[in-house]
C-alpha cells in the first residue's frame, strides 16, 4: 500500500486574531481521503491574543512562535523548513486575511499528482465580502518587474479553465516540495515582504517548472489595495532586485532604455504622491556595497541552476499593466508605449 501524500497549510500570523473567526472554524473542519493535512501557523510575535485564541480553541493546529517579526518571507520560510523536516509533498501558503471555499485543496492535489512539472498552483482568489468579484485568477509579470493580479475587480464569470500563469499570488498558493527542493529554498529572505511570490514564480519557471491557475479551488481574500501601497519602499526595492537577479545580462541591456524611462516615471510618481523618500531609500539599499554583493551571489546561484532560456521564460511577460485600481489616462499612455517596446524587444531575445 503506497504512502499517502502530505500537505501542510502554512499561515503567517501577525495580530491576526480578528481574522480567525472567519477562517479557522471552516479550515479546521477540512477533511480529505487522498492525503494527510496539517495546519501550521507561524506567528510573527503578535501583540494581540492571536496565539492564545488558537491554543484555546484549535488545539489541533501546530503553532511556531517567533520571538521577533521575521516578515512574510521569513515566517513562510520557517514553515517551509518545518514541512521539509516532516515529509510534506506539498505546501499551501494561505494569508491570515482569507476565507476558504469548501474542499479547496482537492482540485489542486488532483492536478498536481498527475503533472510532474508543476511548480505552483494558484487558487481562484475572490474578494471578501464582494464574493462575486475577482481578486486574482493568476498574476502577470510586467517586463519591468511589476506584478499584478489578472481580472482584479471584475465580476466572476465562473467559466475559467485551467491555464498557465506567470506566477501565483502568495495569498493562496499550492507549491510542490519537489520543485522547492530543486530550487533549494522557498522565498529569498532578503526581500522580507512584497513581490516575493513574483520572484518565486519567475524562478520556478527558470528551473523548468510551470505555474497554473486552478479555478475550481476557491479562496476569498480581504484585500485592500491602499493598505498594500503604503509599502511602496518594499515594492520598489524588490522590483529592481528581482530584475537584476533573474534576467540574463543581455536581456537587462536590451530593456535598459525602457527601465530608465520607467525610473524617471517612478520618481515623478513618488514626488507627486509624497513617496520620494521611500524611492530614494530603495536605491540606497539596493546599491549599498553589502546588498550589491548579496545580490550578485544570489544571481549567480539561480543563473547556474536555470534550465530554461530567457526567451522561454519571458514569453509570458507583458508590456501592459491591466490592474483596475491603478487605471488612469497616464497608465494607458504608458501601457501603449511600453507594450510596443516589449513586443519588439521580445522578438530579439534569442538567448
Amino acid at each position: 500500500m503506497s504512502k499517502k501524500s502530505k500537505i501542510v497549510i502554512i499561515i503567517v500570523s501577525y495580530n491576526g486574531q480578528k481574522y480567525w473567526p472567519d477562517l479557522m472554524p471552516t479550515l479546521t473542519q477540512e477533511k480529505y481521503e487522498d492525503f494527510d493535512l496539517e495546519i501550521l501557523v507561524v506567528d510573527n510575535n503578535s501583540k494581540d491574543e492571536s496565539v492564545a485564541h488558537l491554543e484555546e480553541n484549535y488545539p489541533q493546529i501546530k503553532i511556531i512562535k517567533n520571538k521577533e517579526n521575521s516578515g512574510f518571507v521569513g515566517a513562510n520560510n520557517i514553515g517551509y523548513k518545518y514541512a521539509l523536516r516532516n515529509g510534506a509533498d506539498f505546501i499551501y501558503l494561505l494569508n491570515q486575511d482569507t476565507v476558504i471555499g469548501p474542499g479547496f485543496l482537492q482540485p489542486l492535489y488532483n492536478f498536481a499528482k498527475d503533472n510532474s512539472h508543476v511548480g505552483s498552483l494558484q487558487s481562484k482568489l475572490k474578494l471578501w465580502p464582494d464574493k462575486h468579484k475577482i481578486n486574482t485568477v493568476g498574476n502577470a509579470i510586467h517586463f519591468l518587474g511589476f506584478g499584478y493580479g489578472m481580472q482584479s475587480g471584475r465580476v466572476d464569470k465562473e467559466d475559467q479553465k485551467i491555464e498557465k500563469i506567470a506566477y501565483a499570488s502568495g495569498a493562496g498558493v499550492f507549491i510542490s516540495m519537489k520543485a522547492l527542493r530543486d530550487m533549494g529554498m522557498l522565498f529569498d529572505e532578503t526581500m522580507f515582504l512584497y513581490l516575493e511570490d513574483l520572484d518565486l514564480g519567475w524562478q520556478l519557471n527558470m528551473l523548468g517548472y510551470d505555474n497554473y491557475v486552478i479555478p475550481d479551488s476557491i479562496i476569498y481574500h480581504k484585500y485592500e489595495f491602499d493598505r498594500s501601497m503604503k509599502n511602496y519602499y518594499w515594492f520598489e526595492r524588490n522590483r529592481l532586485w528581482n530584475m537584476i537577479k533573474n534576467y540574463k545580462i543581455a536581456t537587462l541591456i536590451l530593456i535598459f532604455p525602457a527601465w530608465l524611462f520607467m525610473e524617471f516615471g517612478q520618481l515623478f510618481y513618488a514626488i507627486v504622491n509624497g513617496r520620494l523618500k521611500s524611492k530614494i531609500k530603495s536605491y540606497n539599499w539596493l546599491f549599498s556595497k553589502k546588498q550589491w554583493q548579496t545580490l550578485l551571489n544570489k544571481r549567480s546561484y539561480i543563473q547556474n541552476k536555470r534550465k530554461r532560456s530567457d526567451r522561454e521564460v519571458v514569453y509570458s511577460f507583458t508590456g501592459r499593466i491591466l490592474f483596475q485600481p491603478l487605471d488612469s489616462m497616464l497608465l494607458r499612455i504608458a501601457n501603449f508605449i511600453f507594450n510596443i517596446y516589449w513586443l519588439v524587444v521580445k522578438q530579439i531575445i534569442i538567448w
